[in-house]
């Protein structure tokens, strides 16, 4: 009987501390999760090293991305600079663009040889505007991409007036950094402009679409973002995102 005791002590225990975990893995903040660095690899043997630095407010300070290994001699850098809520991002060319953002983080322009206009409604984005100069008058013209959302996540985007593309979610699980949402805007400009609430497994359009896979590591980030692309022009074109964290 004392033996029997001993055995349900320790089995109590042990169903105590595997629920202790699963209470931390579930607490984790997603949102302020930081990736340190990023390995693309694409089909046709394409590859990117990005290794990603932040400033003491966790703000992107720079990112080095390394293009097809360092024996190709293909480098780059792009540093980050911080005036208020707004920051410039410059290369190694010294080609700079401007990033007009609110104290939320909320990107509002991105100022470049096509500048790029967002208007939101609320914290979700309802338009993005692409402003290409023009010879003519106004000398520029106007592309628009509108947004509609569900729950927080991005249901169906494209142009106005035309046919739009649908998006589809993991709805057990929440989006982060890593995700085929964000993570491209993120290389782009060191955060994201259409974070959503869940995880995005699929972007259908007219001529084909787009499949996302992940596998996680044991605090439920993402340790792999899979895109599968099918369509007319790509059949099966995979890239695979490989991510490090601090």
């Amino acid at each position: 009987m004392y033996h029997r005791k001993i055995i349900v002590f320790f089995l109590l225990a042990l169903i105590i501390s595997l629920n202790n975990s699963c209470r931390k893995k579930s607490n984790l903040n997603l949102s302020t999760i930081k990736i340190s660095a990023i390995d693309i690899y694409r089909s046709g043997g394409y590859t990117n090293h990005y290794h990603i630095t932040y400033d003491i407010y966790n703000n992107v300070d720079s990112i080095v991305n390394i293009g097809g290994g360092t024996d190709t001699g293909s480098n780059s850098f792009e540093v980050f600079t911080y005036t208020g809520s707004s920051f410039s991002i410059k290369d190694q060319q010294n080609y700079s663009l401007l990033v007009y953002a609110n104290t939320n983080g909320m990107i509002l322009e991105i100022q470049k040889t096509d500048t790029i206009l967002m208007t939101y409604n609320g914290n979700e984005l309802a338009e993005l505007d692409y402003k290409s100069p023009s010879n003519v008058y106004p000398f520029y013209s106007l592309s628009a991409t509108t947004y509609q959302w569900n729950n927080g996540d991005i249901v169906t985007f494209g142009p106005p007036h035309g046919v739009p593309d649908s998006c589809y979610y993991d709805l057990r699980r929440s989006g982060q950094v890593g995700d085929a949402g964000r993570i491209d805007e993120f290389i782009n400009y060191g955060r994201s402009y259409t974070s959503t609430s869940h995880l995005p497994v699929q972007l259908k359009y007219a001529n084909g679409q787009e499949d996302y896979y992940y596998t996680y590591d044991s605090q439920g980030r993402i340790n792999t973002l899979t895109k599968v692309i099918s369509d007319n022009v790509s059949p099966n074109d995979t890239s695979e995102y490989i991510y490090k964290y601090y």
